[in-house]
């Protein structure tokens, strides 16, 4: 698709039209969203399938003050300490995958103006993660689950959910595997019982006006090379 032609200001009319429109914003404008509609967009996205039924979500939508206080605290942990998730994150990648995400990195970082040997630029930019790339509602994502292949699929089919009803309101939102990054800070932020693990989150909120970052539109593999028809 035309990367001139895709739109994230405006309302998708259509799953097609979220499909094809929907992407990571790393930049947001200021403005709040309606609780209605954030309430419109978890409570639709309730209805995802899960195995046996088991909806094996919880939904923790953060706003204001408390996800000032919060950002403050992840911002604070990731500056003086290494991660420690919940759930492990992937080590190792087929070598095309490892491309991909070589290319990615490189393209994000070219279109932010930092150069790959910069590495304080790096981590500076890393750690805007924490401060949901300036949404003003972070969303995290939790279960009281144990944690297998099954619930992934059931948690990443209610996040799927959540991306694509966010574009329906015309909102853009940025699925963060590092918002699961320090959950002992989340979780006494949010007064979580323990046994409540913090997966990851994501951040949502309008896409900032004329934003480099909101107009790159990561490439994806031809169909030819990934579906096969018998």
């Amino acid at each position: 698709m035309n990367q001139e032609l895709i739109s994230i200001h405006e309302v998708a009319k259509t799953v097609t039209e979220a499909m094809d429109t929907r992407h990571s914003i790393r930049e947001y404008e200021s403005k709040e969203v309606p609780q209605e509609i954030l309430q419109r967009i978890f409570t639709k996205a309730l209805r995802s399938p899960s195995w046996k039924n088991s909806q094996p979500w919880k939904v923790h939508i953060v706003s204001g003050e408390k996800r000032k206080e919060l950002s403050e605290a992840l911002t604070n942990a990731a500056k003086s300490s290494s991660p420690t998730p919940e759930t492990g994150w992937p080590e190792s990648y087929p070598s095309d995958a490892k491309k991909r995400m070589f290319d990615l990195g490189m393209k994000i970082y070219g279109v932010a103006g930092i150069d790959r040997k910069d590495k304080e630029a790096r981590d500076e930019f890393m750690l805007r993660n924490f401060s949901f790339f300036g949404a003003p509602t972070a969303v995290f994502i939790t279960s009281k689950f144990d944690l297998n292949f099954f619930v992934g699929i059931d948690l990443g089919c209610f996040l799927q959910s959540v991306l694509l009803l966010a574009r329906e309101e015309g909102l853009g939102t940025c699925p963060q595997a590092a918002l699961g990054a320090f959950p002992v800070m989340v979780r006494n932020a949010l007064d979580l019982p323990n046994e409540e693990k913090v997966i990851m989150g994501l951040s949502i909120g309008y896409p900032k006006a004329n934003s480099d970052l909101n107009r790159y539109h990561t490439p994806r593999e031809e169909a030819n090379d990934l579906i096969r028809v018998y």
